[in-house]
Formats: C-alpha cells, sequence, structure tokens
C-alpha cells in the first residue's frame, strides 16, 4: 500500500510538470502573438497621422507584451526538459541481509543531470 501511494505521488509530479510547461507554452504563445498583433495594430494607427497617440501606445504595449512572452516561452522549454529528465525506478536500499524480510529497493524518483 505504501509503495502504491509513493508511486502514485511520483508519477504526478511528472505530469504536474508537463501540465504547467503546456500552460507555460500556451500562455507564452498567447502573448507574443497579441502582443505582434498590438504591435502591427498600433503601427497602422501611426501612419494613419489622425491617431498617433493610441498607435503609438499600442506599439509600445505590444511590444511589451511580446517581450513578456518570450522569457515564459523559453521557461516552459525547460519545464518540459525536466519533465522528461524525471523518471521512476526501483532504488536499492543498503540494508543488512540479516535485518529480516524489508523490502530490498524502495520506489523512488530519480533526475539525470546532463554533464555535457
Amino acid at each position: 500500500m505504501g509503495s502504491y501511494s509513493q508511486t502514485l505521488a511520483q508519477e504526478m509530479a511528472k505530469q504536474d510538470l508537463k501540465d504547467k510547461s503546456r500552460r507555460q507554452t500556451r500562455t507564452g504563445v498567447i502573448l507574443i502573438v497579441g502582443g505582434a498583433g498590438l504591435v502591427l495594430g498600433g503601427a497602422e494607427l501611426m501612419f494613419e497621422e489622425k491617431t498617433t497617440d493610441l498607435g503609438a501606445a499600442m506599439f509600445v504595449i505590444g511590444g511589451l507584451v511580446t517581450l513578456s512572452g518570450i522569457p515564459v516561452l523559453i521557461n516552459s522549454f525547460f519545464t518540459r526538459s525536466k519533465a522528461k529528465r524525471m523518471s521512476f525506478r526501483n532504488e536499492p536500499t543498503h540494508i543488512p541481509k540479516y535485518a529480516g524480510n524489508l523490502p530490498r529497493s524502495v520506489p523512488s524518483i530519480t533526475y539525470s543531470i546532463p554533464l555535457n
């Protein structure tokens, strides 16, 4: 019973990271596309020469929104790769053989760190 709950909790941790990555990707794409739309709309309004203040404001705000979406999108890639590196394995326990009927391995979550 205890090993099953550990397994379920560790699989959920990996799934939570995948869900977080999906949400971050969606948010980043929405920010970038929305910001680019504001930049284009603001540029079009600035060139009409009637509403230069509104066009300039839209242009600047759109640029800032686009720039704020880029780190969110980059972070989603890091979160996705972190979820891929996490895995569930049975790790051996270092208990003496004469200790009785104790499990020789316990379910654990491992995280591999690339060294190159």
